[in-house]
């Protein structure tokens, strides 16, 4: 299912992808200090090791230019294109938010060139304390679901609940498969141009209309073997 990206918002979960923007950006500009509401926002994922060697990735904000009436969209990436893509275990909770917001990883984010103009694309899987997830793919201001929001009994509910979510790639089958908790989940596939079997890896962090900065904050970790 196709999805412009103006403002799109879930009944299930909000998330938002308006104007996919790195260096560049895709459609309308914003307003001079204005952030999009899809945006890369390192600055707001802070990286630190545990005492286990782990990356400890901690995103937290309660900054009211994060926040809009239709939400926003944030995400970072880190390193270089490693080549194909590996399978990705992440640790993640979320202890404070709205619980329907969608948090997650982003994996083969890069740059493709259409039609003479460089776009962005990546693939993203995100969850959300409701135990609700989606697949799917942003690509030159347009989201491709590979299935609307669902829920799966795999998924731990609940504010500061954690899930340890994988993502693999079956190369026999050419599909990528979805983990929750150990458990597979699903199995989906890109195949449309641009294919993604590779590029950068990141984080992703909804903030909704429904959280109340500068009251409270959004705040979610992420751990992972980097």
């Amino acid at each position: 299912m196709t999805r412009f990206l103006t403002v799109l918002t879930l009944t299930a979960a909000t998330l938002l992808f308006a104007g996919c923007r790195f260096d560049g950006s895709d459609g309308e500009n914003p307003e001079e200090g204005e952030i999009p509401f899809f945006t890369k926002a390192e600055e707001l994922f802070v990286p630190r090791k545990d005492e286990e060697g782990k990356t400890l990735t901690v995103f937290k904000t309660n900054d009211k230019k994060y926040w809009t009436y239709d939400g926003m969209t944030l995400w970072t990436v880190w390193g270089e294109d490693s080549g194909a893509f590996k399978r990705r275990t992440v640790k993640t909770a979320k202890s404070d938010g709205y619980s329907a917001g969608g948090y997650g990883i982003v994996f083969c984010q890069g740059e493709h060139e259409t039609d003479g103009k460089t776009v962005c694309a990546m693939l993203v899987v995100m969850i959300n304390n409701e135990g609700q997830y989606i697949l799917g793919k942003a690509y030159g201001g347009v989201f491709v679901d590979f299935g609307w929001w669902k829920t799966s009994p795999y998924l731990n509910r609940g504010t500061g609940k954690s899930n340890e979510i994988t993502v693999d790639y079956d190369e026999s089958k050419t599909e990528f498969v979805f983990y929750a908790n150990g458990k597979e989940i699903e199995r989906f596939r890109d195949e449309e141009e641009p294919a993604l079997r590779n590029g950068k890896n990141g984080y992703i962090v909804v903030t909704t209309p429904f959280d109340n900065f500068p009251s409270t904050a959004v705040d979610v970790y992420f751990g992972e073997e980097i």
